[in-house]
């Protein structure tokens, strides 16, 4: 999937959510709106090396995340996972979320070019999902935010129940320059 098409199933899925409560306060109830769609959301005792896995079959979608992992990890798997949902159900019916250490622990085992490209989608969509760019905006505009203060980053990041390292990330994809 071309990435305009990618950005286009985002802004299509934040539009239409925007509406939803869920998308009303935050931290984003990314469970609940996982939930709200149908499907199922359940904590697994996953090895360390997985995070988070997205299945569908004929009685529906689940996505199980591991139970061992920090709240910001486990809201990051959910919305990673869903994203796979929205973007690449046509695609696969089994998305399994390797931490990036894993690489470096399986022997044997590489993302192919496509993985990589589904994965950085996934996250791209979880960050979205989990830091709208209308919502981010407003929490900065109540603060006097400054890009180069790591506490202003962990408290944007506290607000939004994301790791320091994702809003970091979001932040400077949305263009704020940290130099």
């Amino acid at each position: 999937m071309s990435t305009k098409k990618v950005e286009q199933k985002i802004e299509t899925f934040i539009e239409g959510a925007l509406d939803n409560p869920l998308f009303k306060t935050l931290p984003i109830k990314v469970e609940d709106i996982a939930k709200s769609m149908g499907i199922k959301v359940l904590a697994y005792g996953f090895d360390d090396d997985i995070s988070g896995v997205l299945v569908i079959n004929n009685e529906g979608a689940t996505i199980g995340y591991n139970q061992t992992e920090s709240r910001v990890r486990k809201r990051f798997t959910i919305a990673h996972e869903l994203g796979h949902y929205v973007l690449h159900r046509e695609e696969s019916d089994v998305f399994m979320d390797k931490q990036y250490k894993a690489l470096f622990r399986s022997p044997g085992f590489t993302y192919t070019e496509e993985s990589q490209k589904l994965e950085q989608e996934a996250n791209k969509f979880a960050a979205c999902i989990l830091m709208p760019e209308s919502l981010l905006n407003k929490e900065i505009e109540k603060m006097e935010f400054d890009l180069h203060s790591e506490d202003d980053i962990k408290h944007l990041a506290k607000i939004f129940d994301v790791s320091a390292t994702s809003m970091s990330f979001r932040l400077s994809n949305l263009g704020f320059k940290f130099f």
